[in-house]
């Protein structure tokens, strides 16, 4: 878990601006703006395991959320969350592409390097 935090955290100071929707290799994050709060996306690749973790925070004073999917090639996770009664969710894909990731979270994506 110390790990993870350290990562994140890491992966939070280093920002540059990257597309909608992005290509992640290993070693890098995405942190996605979700409405009112924010999600960051990494994932491994090891031993024959892919793993992708996203972290979601509302604010820096709520609880975050962390996932974890396992993806085969061409599998895609998805993560919404709901908004005020008629509004749309924010949402969030995640589609394995080969040993890379895509990362499709709207406009407000930042690449960040772990």
């Amino acid at each position: 878990m110390r790990r993870f935090l350290a990562a994140t955290a890491l992966a939070l100071l280093i920002p540059t601006m990257a597309s909608a929707a992005d290509i992640v290799s290993a070693e890098q994050a995405r942190t996605v703006s979700l409405r009112d709060g924010s999600a960051v996306v990494f994932f491994t690749n090891a031993s024959d395991k892919f793993e992708v973790v996203t972290t979601v925070s509302a604010d820096d004073r709520s609880p975050a959320l962390r996932f974890t999917h396992d993806l085969a090639v061409g599998q895609s996770a998805v993560i919404e969350l709901a908004g005020d009664a008629g509004s749309p969710a924010a949402r969030l894909t995640l589609t394995r592409d080969g040993d890379k990731l895509r990362v499709d979270g709207g406009s407000n994506t930042v690449a960040t390097g772990l």
